[in-house]
C-alpha cells in the first residue's frame, strides 16, 4: 500500500461575472502546486464576495489546499463549517468529496469511502454524474480502493474518471495526466508493466505542462520507483526516489507527508538491496517526518513501524522488535494504547486494514522467532496463535468489505501467508503442550480456512438468498445483471479494440453500480438474507466425522510454501491426526515428472515421480478397514491424479497393468475444502428415478480449430440407451441440437444427470476465458459457454460430467485453489463433477464414460466414486488402455 498522491482541481462552471477570473487563477494555482498564492487569492475573493454560493465554492478551494500543504486539522474545522451552510447538491457533493480527500490524507479509509460514495450519489442525484467534479469524487474513491488491495474496483472508478476527463479535456491536460498516474498505482501491486506505461504517460505530460522541477514531477518519479523495485531494478529506482526527494525538499522546507512517503520508500529500496543499515536510517527518517506531519496516529507510521519492527527481528532484537508491532497497532487503532504485547485491538476502529493485518502477521512471526530463537517459553507461542486467530476475524471483515470476486482471491494470496503460519505454530504448540488436542484441531481450522474461502462465501450467499424468501422475479433480476456483468468481464478479457473497450468499461461501470444498488436493496428489504450471507464457517473435526463412515478416510493437504513443509491431516470416524514431512527441493520436478510421465506415456518417468510423491503424500498405516479416499488437495496437488500414486515400491518387471496403482485398493474422491462437505450436506439429494441430459457437439466450427470427436456421438447413444433399457429419463441432443441456449435453459433443472461430451480449455491466466464449446444459435449465443456463464446457470444436478479435455485444470491461486470450469459447476449447483486433467483420446473416453454409467445403473446403491473406480479398473485390465494416460486424467469432485 501507498500514500496517495494526487492531483486536484475542481474546475467550477458554475462561477459568473467578476468572480470567474478569479476562480481560474485559484484553479491554476492549486494545479501547479502553489498553494500559498492559492490560499491569498482566495482570502481575497472571499473578502470581496457577498454572494453565498460563491462563498461555497470558495471555502471548499481553501479547505482543499489546507489538505495539499497538510493542515489538516485546519481543514477539517472548516469543512464542519462549510458542512452547516451549503444547500445545494452540487455543494454538498463537493463538499463531500473534499471530506473524501482529508478522510485519505488522514488514513480513515471507511470514513473516506462513505463520504465519496455519498459525493457520488449527489452529483448523481442533481444530474452532474459526468461533470468533471464528479470525476474527481471517483479518482479519489479509487485511489482509495488501489490503497486497501482492492485493485479491480480500483480499475473500474479510475477507468470511468479518465472517460469523463477525455470527454471534456485535451489529452495533454493535467488531470488526464493525473488519471494516467492514478491508474499505474493501481495496476503497481498486479501488472507492473502496465503501471510503468501508465506513470510514464503521464510524465511526458506533467513535463510538458511544468518542465522538470515540479511536484507533478515528483509524483511520477517517486511513483516509476515503485514499479523498478517491483521489477527489481534497484538502482533506478533509487535514483527516481531521490529525484523526488530533491523536489519535495524544494516545495515544503519543514515536515510533510510527502517527503516522508519518498523517505520510507528509500529505505525499503535499500532493504531490498541488502543494506540494511541504509534502510534502518530512512526508516527512522520517515517515521519521524510522518509523526511531525500527523501526530501519533496513522496507518503511514504503522506501516513504517512494521518495516523498523521487521528489521529489529531479523537482527534477533526480539523485545524490540515486539515493541515496534505494539507501537505499529497502537497507531492503526484509535483506540489501542496497550503496551502489552499479549493484548490485541478490537476490530473495530481500526484505520487501514491491510496495514493492520501486516502488524498482526509480523507481531506473531516475531513472537516464533523469539521462541526459537531465545526462550524456548511455551508462552511466546500460545499469544502468537491467539494473534492469528484475531488476524483470521479481520481477514473474513475485510473480505466482507469487498464486492469484486477478483480483489477477495487477491486477499487470499496475503491470507495464505497467515494461515501456514497459523498450520506451523499450532502443530508445533500441540507438540510441546500437555493438553494437545486443541491445538491439533487448531491446525486444521486453519488449514481449512486457506481453501476455496470465497467459493464458500459466494454458496454461502446464494443460499441466504434461498432461505430468505427472496421472490422469484428479484432473483430473476439479479440473473440478468450478473449475466451482463460476466459478458462484459468475458468481452474485456479478450482484448478488445480501444473503442469497443471504452464502450465496454462503461458498461461494466453502469452495471456493478446497478448490481451494488440490487443487493444494498436486498439487504434492506429481505433482513435474514443479510444476517445469512456470511455464515460460512469452518468445519470441526467432529462434524466431519459425523459425516464420514468407518470405511472412509479424509486426507487433507497443506504446503507452508516458506518452510517447504508438508502437513497431511488425516480424519476417519474415530480418530484423528497430523502427518508432517520437509519437502524435498525436488517436489515441484516430482510432481511435472508424474503429469509429463503420464501424459507423454513414458513409463520410466512417470514410475520414478509417483513413487517419489507416493512416500511423501500417502499415510504409511491407514486403518485396514479403509476402502475410501476422500482428498482435499491443495496448490499444484490439485493437478495430479492420486489414483495413479503407488502403494509400494514398483518393480523393473512391472508393467503398466501391474503397477501398484492407489486405485487398485481404495476408491477417491476429491473435495476443494472441507466447508464445501458440509455445504452439500445440508442440500437433499433428488429421490426420484435417475434422469440424465447428453450434449454432444460432434463438430465445431471452423474459426474454432478443433477436431472432430466422432466417438463421443457413440458414447451419448450408448448411454441414452443404457437409461433408456431402465425406463429412465434422458435427453440427448447431437450435434447442432447441443447449443449452448440449451444448457442455459430451464430443461437442465430437470435432469439430475448432466452429460456434456465435448472439448473444453482452460486459461490459465485469465480464467474468465475458460470455457466448454457447444454449438451456437445464430443470433443468440456464440457457442461458447464461458466460465462466467456457468456460475450463472442455475443446476440442481447430482452429477455433472465434463467428458472433455483438461476441464480440471485452471488457474491456481493462493488461498483459493484451483480457479477454472470444475469451481464454477460447483458454485452453479453441481453436486459432483467428473472433470479431466488433460487432453485424452477420443476412444478411450468414450469406453470409460459407457462403462461409468453402466456401472452405476447396475448398482443404485453405489456411489459415483465407486463405478467411476471400477470404470478405470476395467481400462487397466485392457492392455491397450492399461496406461494412466487413459483412465487417469478424470476425476470426481464431490462428497
Amino acid at each position: 500500500m501507498r500514500r496517495f498522491f494526487i492531483v486536484l482541481s475542481f474546475l467550477w462552471a458554475l462561477a459568473t461575472g467578476i468572480h470567474a477570473q478569479d476562480i481560474v487563477l485559484i484553479d491554476q494555482y492549486l494545479l501547479d502546486a502553489e498553494y500559498s498564492k492559492a490560499l491569498l487569492h482566495i482570502d481575497q475573493s472571499l473578502a470581496k464576495t457577498p454572494d453565498t454560493h460563491t462563498v461555497a465554492l470558495l471555502e471548499n478551494k481553501k479547505a482543499e489546499t489546507l489538505i495539499r500543504q497538510g493542515k489538516l486539522d485546519e481543514a477539517e474545522k472548516l469543512l464542519a463549517r462549510i458542512s452547516t451552510k451549503v444547500s445545494s447538491k452540487l455543494q454538498q457533493a463537493v463538499t463531500q468529496t473534499n471530506y473524501g480527500l482529508l478522510y485519505l490524507n488522514l488514513g480513515k479509509n471507511d470514513q473516506a469511502e462513505e463520504a465519496l460514495l455519498k459525493a457520488s450519489q449527489l452529483y448523481s442525484d442533481d444530474g452532474k454524474e459526468e461533470s468533471l467534479e464528479a470525476a474527481q469524487a471517483l479518482a479519489y474513491l479509487g485511489n482509495l480502493y488501489s490503497a486497501t488491495g482492492k485493485y479491480t474496483q480500483a480499475e473500474e472508478q479510475l477507468n470511468r474518471a479518465l472517460y469523463l476527463r477525455q470527454r471534456q479535456l485535451k489529452e495533454n491536460h493535467e488531470l488526464i495526466a493525473a488519471s494516467y498516474n492514478d491508474l499505474g498505482l493501481a495496476f503497481t501491486a498486479t501488472d507492473p508493466d502496465k503501471a510503468l506505461e501508465y506513470y510514464e504517460k503521464a510524465l511526458v505530460i506533467y513535463k510538458n505542462l511544468h518542465g522538470k522541477q515540479h511536484p507533478k514531477i515528483a509524483i511520477a518519479n517517486t511513483n516509476i520507483g515503485f514499479v523498478y523495485r517491483k521489477l527489481e531494478l534497484y538502482g533506478d529506482a533509487v535514483n527516481n526516489f531521490e529525484s523526488a526527494l530533491k523536489i519535495w525538499e524544494s516545495v515544503y522546507t519543514t515536515a510533510h507527508p510527502s517527503k516522508a512517503f519518498v523517505l520510507f520508500n528509500l529505505g525499503e529500496t535499500y532493504l531490498k538491496i541488502g543494506d540494511r543499515k541504509a534502510a534502518s536510517a530512512f526508516y527512522t527518517r520517515a517515521l519521524t517526518m510522518y509523526q511531525e506531519s500527523y501526530g501519533k496516529k496513522h496507518p503511514e507510521i504503522a506501516r513504517v513501524l512494521n518495516a523498523i519492527a521487521s528489521i529489529n527481528i531479523s537482527s534477533n532484537e526480539y523485545t524490540t522488535g515486539l515493541q515496534y508491532y505494539q507501537q505499529a497497532l497502537q497507531a492503526n487503532v484509535s483506540d489501542y494504547e496497550s503496551n502489552d504485547i499479549s493484548t490485541h485491538p478490537r476490530l473495530r476502529n481500526f484505520y487501514d486494514g491491510n496495514v493492520l493485518l501486516y502488524s498482526l502477521l509480523g507481531k506473531t512471526q516475531a513472537l516464533e522467532s523469539q521462541y526459537y530463537g531465545r526462550t524456548l517459553n511455551f508462552k511466546n507461542l500460545d499469544i502468537a496463535l491467539q494473534t492469528l486467530l484475531v488476524c483470521d476475524t479481520l481477514i473474513d471483515k475485510l473480505r466482507q468489505q469487498i464486492t469484486n470476486e477478483t480483489d477477495k482471491i487477491m486477499l487470499g494470496v496475503i491470507a495464505s501467508e497467515v494461515y501456514a503460519d497459523g498450520v506451523r505454530i499450532a502443530n508445533e504448540t500441540g507438540n510441546v503442550a500437555l493438553h494437545k488436542k486443541r491445538y491439533f484441531e487448531l491446525a486444521f481450522y486453519f488449514a481449512e480456512k486457506s481453501k476455496s474461502a470465497v467459493l464458500l462465501e459466494a454458496i454461502s450467499d446464494a443460499k441466504a438468498k434461498s432461505f430468505a424468501g427472496i421472490p422469484a422475479d428479484l432473483l430473476e433480476e439479479e440473473k440478468n445483471l450478473k449475466t451482463a456483468i460476466a459478458l462484459c468481464a468475458q468481452k474485456l478479457a479478450q482484448k478488445p479494440s480501444e473503442d469497443e473497450e471504452k464502450y465496454l468499461r462503461e458498461a461494466s461501470y453502469s452495471l456493478n453500480r446497478n448490481y451494488e444498488s440490487f443487493i444494498k436493496r436486498l439487504e434492506k428489504q429481505f433482513p435474514e438474507y443479510f444476517n445469512l450471507k456470511f455464515n460460512a464457517s469452518s468445519p470441526s473435526i467432529q462434524q466431519l466425522q459425523k459425516k464420514l463412515d468407518s470405511k472412509t478416510a479424509l486426507l487433507s493437504y497443506f504446503i507452508d510454501e516458506k518452510n517447504n513443509h508438508l502437513y497431511i491431516f488425516q480424519i476417519t470416524k474415530n480418530k484423528y491426526k497430523i502427518i508432517e514431512h520437509a519437502l524435498p527441493a525436488e517436489f515441484g520436478k516430482y510432481i511435472t515428472g508424474m503429469r509429463n510421465g503420464i501424459f507423454f506415456n513414458d513409463m520410466k518417468v512417470f514410475s520414478v515421480a509417483s513413487q517419489k510423491l507416493s512416500t511423501l503424500l500417502l499415510p504409511k498405516h491407514l486403518p485396514a478397514s479403509i476402502r475410501d479416499l476422500l482428498i482435499l488437495p491443495t496448490g499444484r496437488l490439485s493437478i495430479i491424479p492420486f489414483e495413479a500414486l503407488f502403494t509400494r515400491e514398483t518393480k523393473v518387471a512391472d508393467t503398466y497393468k501391474t503397477l501398484p496403482y492407489l486405485i487398485n485398493r481404495y476408491t477417491i474422491r476429491y473435495e476443494f475444502s472441507a466447508g464445501l462437505i458440509l455445504q452439500k450436506s445440508t442440500t437433499q439429494r433428488m429421490a426420484h428415478a435417475p434422469s440424465i441430459l447428453l450434449c454432444a457437439p460432434v463438430t465445431f466450427p471452423e474459426e474454432d480449430n478443433l477436431n472432430e470427436l466422432p466417438g463421443t456421438e457413440s458414447e451419448v447413444n450408448e448411454i441414452a440407451k443404457l437409461f433408456g433399457t431402465q425406463n429412465y429419463t434422458s435427453g440427448l441432443y447431437l450435434k447442432e441440437q447441443a447449443d449452448e441456449k440449451l444448457i442455459k435453459s430451464e430443461k437442465v433443472k430437470n435432469y439430475n444427470y448432466i452429460h456434456l461430451a465435448t472439448h473444453g480449455v482452460v486459461d490459465e491466466s485469465n480464467p474468465a476465458l475458460s470455457r466448454i464449446f457447444l454449438q451456437s444459435d445464430i443470433g443468440s449465443e456464440d457457442g461458447n459457454l464461458f466460465t462466467g456463464e456457468i456460475y450463472n446457470l442455475n443446476l440442481d444436478a447430482d452429477l455433472v460430467t465434463l467428458s472433455a479435455c483438461q476441464t480440471g485444470l485452471g488457474k491456481i491461486s493462493k488461498g483459493e485453489g484451483v480457479i477454472g470450469l470444475s469451481r464454477a459447476l460447483v458454485y452453479a449447483g453441481a453436486r459432483s463433477i467428473i472433470v479431466s486433467f488433460w487432453s485424452v483420446a477420443d476412444e478411450s473416453t468414450s469406453e470409460l464414460m459407457k462403462d461409468f454409467y453402466r456401472k452405476m445403473l447396475e448398482n443404485r446403491s453405489a456411489d459415483f466414486s465407486t463405478s467411476l473406480r471400477n470404470a478405470k479398473l476395467e481400462l487397466v485390465k485392457n492392455e491397450s488402455y492399461a496406461a494412466p494416460y487413459y483412465w487417469a486424467p478424470f476425476i470426481l469432485i464431490g462428497f
